[in-house]
């Protein structure tokens, strides 16, 4: 007895070790984050998580150090690297798993300093977290998880999306995504057998107040037999009525939009709009204004992941070559406007407002772009172009308008 109290107790004390992924879908399938790799392998999400990574496949980081060797150093490393297959696809990860582990697998000397020169995306489910909320690697030799950075000091980077103080595991949105994966994946027939069962006629029937168990069962065998072969034979006294089902859409109806709908659905989860699924009818301009808002917040959720691994990435090489200052680093998305953002701008400029060095750098420009001369004076706002535009306009409404009258008063 002793002994089994024993072996119970080391169990729990290595149980409770380690904190556990708050996954819902892991705990309801009792299953390891390698089934996320499904989810991403599906049809209708494939595409989203590839469309997502190349929206942001052009940034590219300002990098800005006190010394100024140090700043072109880093500059030119980062160009000498390739950004986009090192830090950006891996990086971005961390958004669909709720964290990412990049292993840095080869080391090279660049410009006199040891540098890592390749950066691979680790398999999440080799990894967990402690009662400290440190990254381990799980072995087969060593089930309890090795500390990573303390082992393996300027080798890992751990990214995270969205973690929290007890939940260090981060947000995955293929964790969001799975029943709605499971969904997209229901075969044909069960949509059409659920279609048939939920738009077809209903039966009542009436039995009197003293009837018996055994005689409402019955009765309830004879409704079943009338609705699906057509004819029953009902005892006197006893009455069976359909009660038509109206409204109903067609069984190929409800698929499809069953089958769109996790798709939107799919679509907002990664980009935050789902304008892609062609927004028809009234309101669509202004689902595509919201639509353009939300899509921000989502890409700026991608920029903070990319650099976070980009301050990381220049921490180990600081800690490698022993470098007194880890340069900052600022994310910033391709030049791009539309032309309702453009038109907006140049309404508040024309206006009297004058357009600030930090409205360049969101706009997607690098401050060697750029000067902004403060000695210029602002135009206001000049509307004689509209005003010659819209009097003929006025003055064959006016035409119009009196010929009405002219027609009334015969």
């Amino acid at each position: 007895m002793e002994n089994t109290s024993i072996i119970l107790k080391e169990k729990l004390d290595k149980s409770l070790k380690f904190l556990p992924n708050p996954s819902n879908v892991l705990k309801s399938k009792s299953a390891t984050m390698e089934i996320f790799h499904k989810v991403a392998r599906q049809a209708d999400i494939f595409p989203q998580i590839s469309n997502y990574k190349s929206a942001l496949g052009g940034v590219q980081p300002l990098i800005s150090a006190k010394n100024k060797f140090l700043d072109t150093f880093f500059t030119e490393y980062v160009k000498h690297l390739g950004l986009r297959q090192n830090i950006i696809q891996p990086a971005l990860s961390a958004r669909d798993y709720g964290f990412a582990v990049l292993e840095v697998t080869e080391y090279t000397e660049f410009e006199g300093m040891t540098v890592p020169a390749k950066l691979e995306l680790c398999p999440p489910e080799f990894f967990t977290f402690d009662r400290e909320r440190k990254l381990r690697l799980k072995t087969n030799s060593n089930p309890e998880g090795i500390p990573v950075f303390e082992t393996y000091p300027g080798k890992y980077i751990l990214l995270q999306n969205n973690a929290t103080l007890t939940n260090p595991w981060g947000v995955g949105l293929l964790d969001v995504a799975y029943w709605i994966a499971v969904g997209l994946n229901g075969n044909f027939e069960f949509m059409l057998q659920f279609a048939e069962d939920d738009g077809r006629d209903k039966w009542i029937g009436y039995y009197p107040p003293d009837s018996t168990e055994d005689v409402i069962t019955d009765l309830l065998h004879k409704i079943l037999n009338l609705r699906n072969n057509g004819v029953a034979a009902v005892p006197k006294g006893m009455e069976v009525e359909p009660k038509p089902m109206t409204g109903r859409s067609s069984s190929n109806d409800l698929y499809k939009n069953i089958d769109e709908m996790l798709r939107r659905k799919v679509e907002k989860l990664w980009t935050g709009t789902d304008l892609t699924m062609q927004v028809e009818g009234k309101g669509g301009y202004s689902s595509s204004s919201n639509g353009l808002m939300i899509r921000e917040d989502a890409l700026q959720e991608g920029l903070d992941l990319i650099q976070q691994a980009t301050i990381e990435l220049f921490k180990i090489i600081a800690y490698l070559n022993n470098l007194p200052e880890v340069p900052s680093v600022t994310i910033q998305l391709p030049k791009s406007l539309n032309k309702t953002i453009a038109e907006t701008d140049k309404i508040y400029f024309d206006m009297g407002l004058k357009p600030t060095k930090e409205l360049f750098l969101k706009r997607g420009y690098s401050e060697e772009d750029f000067t902004v001369d403060e000695n210029k004076t602002p135009k206001t706002a000049d509307f004689s172009d509209f005003s010659e535009e819209i009097t003929p306009l006025l003055d064959s409404f006016e035409e119009y308008a009196s010929r009405l009258k002219k027609k009334d008063s015969l």
